[in-house]
């Protein structure tokens, strides 16, 4: 679990770094960071179907997935214009 709530936490700082060069990447973001947190209180206060634990289990992979995506594209951006400069 502790696990978990890194990634949740990391996914959800995301959009805070994407801001300032891909607006339309970090407003995408947006909607799947809510089903990773309704998921967490989900989780904690209901006993789920099957069902409800794949789809948001599904979702919280794929935003894990988008979240090292955006993390990459953060730093190849700043690598490559150090790399130009020289």
């Amino acid at each position: 679990m502790s696990v978990f709530l890194v990634y949740l936490l990391v996914a959800t700082a995301t959009p805070l770094f994407l801001w300032p060069e891909r607006k339309k990447l970090a407003i995408f973001q947006i909607p799947f960071i809510l089903c990773m947190w309704l998921y967490v209180v989900l989780y904690l206060s209901f006993e789920l179907s099957t069902l409800v634990h794949i789809i948001l289990g599904s979702i919280f992979v794929a935003n894990v997935i988008f979240a090292h995506v955006a993390a990459f594209l953060i730093f190849k951006s700043h690598v490559f214009d150090k790399v130009k400069k020289i």
